[in-house]
């Protein structure tokens, strides 16, 4: 695939679910960072492959991430999944003289495992809430990731907030390894155009600590979409970074954060029941 054609291959799934017929399905998710408090039903199984697109650092950088993902219901208000990662890179670095080169390179992101527990109902309850557990192996990584999911539809409305805290420890060589601490929150808002679309916004915030330091805090905010119908659905995040926060000894200056972030995310989710 060309360049040019990459860039739009985030948006194909979506694309193509915008040309099928629409019945809103009970499993949707409305936005692609954010959760909501809904699980499967007991013995309900869904597909989600994931494509995150990363684009635009200090130096040239272009990034996908790639997600599949097999969704299961377990007992009543329980589901777990077990995702496949991997993650394709082109980015610009300099070599030992100091000559710019692009290196393109493809990586297995490991395996993880969510479990996710809903403890009341964004419909019947004055709030909907749920408790959400991941963890993740990779050949030199290992992350564990939580989530308090907090929701609530009121009429044609929904609003969606997540605090989320991850833990990850990193080989850098032999006998030698690096913990980092990252803090997010996500909150999104949405309207029902019809039963079937959702329009809406979402924005997030994720901080990087290392060694008891803040690093930075980098702060995304952009449109979603989201589309279903009974046995399968699709969303659209675009996020362009707004606004970053550096400690002074990680570039302090400057208003976007782009050692670590980029300029741009956008991400589709595509779920089908199974």
């Amino acid at each position: 695939m060309s360049p040019r054609l990459s860039r739009f291959a985030p948006l194909a799934p979506l694309a193509l679910a915008l040309l099928l017929p629409s019945k809103a399905s009970a499993s949707e998710r409305h936005f692609t960072y954010t959760y909501e408090s809904n699980v499967l039903n007991p013995g309900d199984v869904e597909i989600e492959p994931w494509t995150t697109w990363r684009v635009g650092r200090e130096d040239y950088y272009n990034r996908f991430d790639q997600r599949l993902e097999f969704e299961f219901g377990v007992v009543p208000n329980l589901q777990m999944a077990w995702y496949w990662n991997m993650k394709a890179v082109a980015a610009d670095s300099k070599d030992a003289a100091g000559n710019t080169v692009r290196a393109q390179t493809f990586e297995f992101g490991g395996v993880s495992n969510e479990w996710k527990y809903k403890l009341s109902d964004s419909f019947a309850d004055a709030l909907g809430s749920a408790l959400y557990f991941e963890w993740t192996a990779a050949p030199a990584e290992f992350e564990l990731e939580a989530k308090v999911i907090l929701d609530k539809r009121m009429g044609d409305f929904v609003v969606a907030y997540n605090a989320v805290g991850e833990h990850e420890w990193e080989l850098e060589s032999k006998g030698e390894t690096e913990r980092e601490i990252i803090l997010e929150n996500d909150l999104a808002f949405g309207y029902f155009v019809t039963p079937s679309l959702v329009l809406g916004v979402e924005a997030r915030s994720h901080s990087e600590i290392k060694e008891g330091e803040l690093e930075h805090t980098a702060f995304f905010v952009g449109p979603t979409m989201a589309y279903a119908q009974k046995a399968w659905w699709a969303a659209l995040t675009v996020q362009p970074q707004v606004f970053a926060i550096k400690a002074p000894d990680h570039g302090g200056h400057g208003s976007l954060d782009l050692e670590e972030h980029e300029r741009l995310n956008v991400r589709v989710l595509f779920g089908m029941d199974l």
